[in-house]
């Protein structure tokens, strides 16, 4: 007699395709052979059929963020109750389940523990908790005193929690899309690639602003941004900004501004450099995607990116929003393709090592079977 599978919720609160998402995504890729994984997602995120194909069943839940106004502030709490609820409900007909909690602030999860929940839940921690304030702090606090285990997804967010929170260290994986070897190498062109929605912080800003004396000096450089505004409409102003911005510096036809992408390996295998210099990154899958496609790197110090790069061997590490330091990044692999190239080699060969599924799989089965 075979023996019976297990089963894992996943209870996610991504209202498009998003790096969390993706790792929910690659959570259940990883543990297919031998678990059901249930995504547990929100009635209004909007996803295509392909993007839920791993999973073994997809469920909605009235899963609501709360946003700084009244109306949100004073429906917070008899959301979360009624979302917690219809989470019960649906536990309730698979009682020998876990729980996966996406990340922290889905404090719907732990308050399953008021309602008689028993089963082990663990929870991620993807975001920084200050980020949100004393809120933030709440939710953090309440999710580790009712899960199992506290997931955090790079040293660089464990060294942010509280010492009081205890939490376990576990890499996303590179997604499978990415482990076949790159087909071809770099292009004619001095290509620079940035993929990452445009929100403020992300850096863009500071990449049209280096590559505008890049582009003076080489003439056959280009950058190209991917990314998506999310339907916000302070992220479509930030767009028309840096539209605004490569036109005053006299570079946009140099310039491409894309939309978000199904796939980046398309985009990042044959660039040149990869870029990403954001304020703040809890991991960075952006990052972790181009150097499983040969790219070398050029990201700020901003926190999860420095466990991926080495720096001056897969890539280069510089300081947050400082221009001259991208621009001398920039030039100093443009004057040295040769050295780009054994980067580029270099950073695929660390992700296959280091961030693989299996690796994340053998890590995440052995924090199963100790709990």
């Amino acid at each position: 007699m075979s023996k019976r599978r297990s089963t894992i919720f996943v209870l996610d609160g991504s209202v498009a395709v998003t790096g969390a998402f993706i790792s929910a995504r690659d959570m259940a890729r990883a543990l297919k052979d031998y678990v059901d994984v249930i995504l547990l997602t929100s009635d209004s995120a909007v996803f295509a059929d392909f993007d839920l194909s791993d999973f073994a069943a997809v469920h909605r839940l009235p899963i609501r963020p709360l946003r700084r106004n009244f109306k949100d502030v004073s429906l917070y709490l008899p959301r979360l109750v009624k979302t917690a609820l219809h989470l019960r409900r649906r536990l309730l007909q698979y009682p020998n389940a876990m729980l996966f909690v996406n990340d922290f602030y889905l404090v719907e999860a732990p308050l399953l523990r008021f309602f008689g929940y028993r089963a082990p839940i663990f929870t991620w921690v993807r975001i920084d908790p200050s980020v949100f304030g004393r809120v933030g702090r709440f939710w953090l606090h309440f999710s580790s005193l009712f899960s199992d285990r506290i997931i955090a997804v790079s040293h660089h967010i464990q060294s942010l929690l509280p010492e009081r929170v205890s939490s376990d260290l576990l890499y996303d994986p590179v997604s499978a899309e990415f482990l076949p070897s790159p087909e071809t190498r770099y292009s004619d062109k001095l290509t620079f690639v940035f993929v990452g929605n445009y929100i403020e912080g992300k850096g863009q800003d500071v990449a049209i602003a280096a590559f505008s004396q890049i582009f003076f000096r080489f003439p056959n450089s280009r950058l190209h941004f991917y990314g998506g505004d999310m339907g916000l409409s302070r992220n479509r102003i930030y767009r028309e900004r840096l539209e605004a911005q490569a036109t005053s510096l006299g570079v946009a036809d140099a310039i491409t501004f894309g939309d978000f992408l199904k796939n980046p390996r398309s985009v990042l295998e044959g660039a040149f450099v990869a870029l990403n210099l954001s304020r703040s990154e809890s991991f960075s899958r952006t990052v972790l995607e181009a150097s499983a496609c040969g790219v070398p790197v050029i990201a700020t110090r901003c926190g999860g990116p420095a466990e991926i790069v080495r720096d001056g061997e897969t890539g280069i590490m510089i300081p947050v929003d400082n221009v001259a330091a991208c621009v001398e990044a920039m030039h100093s692999l443009c004057i040295d393709p040769d050295r780009a190239a054994k980067m580029g080699a270099a950073g695929r060969e660390r992700v296959m090592k280091f961030f693989s599924p299996k690796a994340f799989s053998l890590r995440l089965q052995a924090l199963l079977d100790e709990t």
